[in-house]
């Protein structure tokens, strides 16, 4: 073999560090993430946002998202999953939808060492559960309700069945109400149809309005039910009788209630930012850990986002207060002033 030119030498160099270029990119080319996030629905703001916030974040990161969207049926939801785990993605984010479904599912993925992270629902085999504050929430809304109806009167309820965080939302909206026997619900939580639901909530109350003319109270466990209600009750002329409680911050429900002629109605919210960067940061963290069990050791098991509220009536009792304090600030809140001495 005869010695290299000293003129086919830079050529050479060029070709070799071309080729160590390439063997070192091809490994990370090959491990680029993929993550799927599974939508129960799509069909209102909060939720589309949320899940775009979500794809965001991860492509960012430089991870590959597959969004599906089940359009509110909880077997398709299911299956989207199953579909997941099949591909062998790096992540699944399970959004919305009726958490006990999900536990055989969200076990297979654990098995597979494939971390999943939910929004808005629990679920033990989930490295991550980032939910909002619905139990502070629909107790203050419950609170406010029981106010404006003056501690009597009839309400009725609406609800989506099934839909995990709906069930909390409801069951802290009868922990208040419960305790006024003066006040009664008009019999059960109407389900309202996720496909049509501000349609679906207008003839409901319509319809209750009709049967029930004295009625002082509305609680509905989701945004766009609310809407409808409204627009009910504003035909039937009984904004100065009915109140409204709801909970997302929808942008057809926020129009409603910046109008002169709304009812009495209070909301609680959280940002579909805040809530899908938070799942988003979560997904992201796990999938660093060589194994679901590691991940689950490491990070936060529950989060829980804090929420705010808007209303048309009576503001200042969700005006927000401090509520973290140090030990001896409640130290000196709860015992300044008395003969026990402070031990420190």
């Amino acid at each position: 073999m005869g010695k290299m030119r000293f003129k086919s030498l830079p050529v050479f160099l060029l070709f070799a560090v071309l080729c160590m270029c390439f063997l070192f990119a091809a490994p990370a080319m090959a491990k680029q993430k993929v993550v799927g996030v599974s939508n129960l629905w799509l069909g209102n703001d909060w939720n589309a946002r949320c899940n775009q916030t979500i794809i965001d974040f991860l492509e960012k990161k430089g991870c590959k998202v597959i969004s599906t969207n089940a359009q509110g049926k909880t077997g398709q939801q299911k299956a989207d999953v199953e579909n997941f785990i099949s591909m062998g993605v790096d992540g699944i984010v399970i959004k919305g939808g009726e958490g006990d479904a999900f536990l055989d599912v969200s076990k297979k993925a654990w098995d597979a060492n494939i971390p999943v992270v939910t929004v808005i629902m629990f679920l033990p085999y989930a490295v991550h559960n980032s939910v909002e504050d619905s139990w502070q929430g629909a107790t203050n809304l419950a609170v406010w309700l029981v106010n404006q109806m003056r501690g009597s009167g009839k309400y009725i309820g609406m609800d989506a069945a099934g839909w995990h965080t709906l069930e909390v939302r409801k069951r802290a909206y009868g922990e208040v109400l419960r305790w006024f026997p003066e006040i009664k619900m008009i019999g059960e939580y109407h389900e309202v149809n996720p496909a049509d639901p501000v349609n679906n909530a207008y003839k409901i109350t319509k319809a209750t309005l009709r049967a029930h003319p004295d009625l002082k109270g509305i609680a509905t466990t989701w945004g766009l039910p609310a809407v409808g209600a409204i627009k009910a009750i504003r035909e039937m002329g009984k904004e100065t009788q009915v109140s409204v409680i709801s909970i997302d911050q929808e942008a057809a429900l926020l129009a409603q209630m910046h109008k002169p002629n709304c009812p009495a109605t209070a909301v609680v919210g959280i940002e579909p930012v805040v809530q899908g960067t938070e799942a988003a940061k979560a997904m992201w963290d796990a999938m660093q850990y060589k194994t679901v069990k590691e991940a689950k050791a490491s990070l936060p098991v529950l989060s829980v986002i804090g929420v705010s509220y808007v209303a048309t009536k009576d503001v200042d009792v969700f005006k927000p207060k401090k509520i973290y304090k140090s030990v001896d600030e409640a130290w000196d809140g709860n015992f300044a002033g008395t003969k026990i001495k402070k031990p420190w």
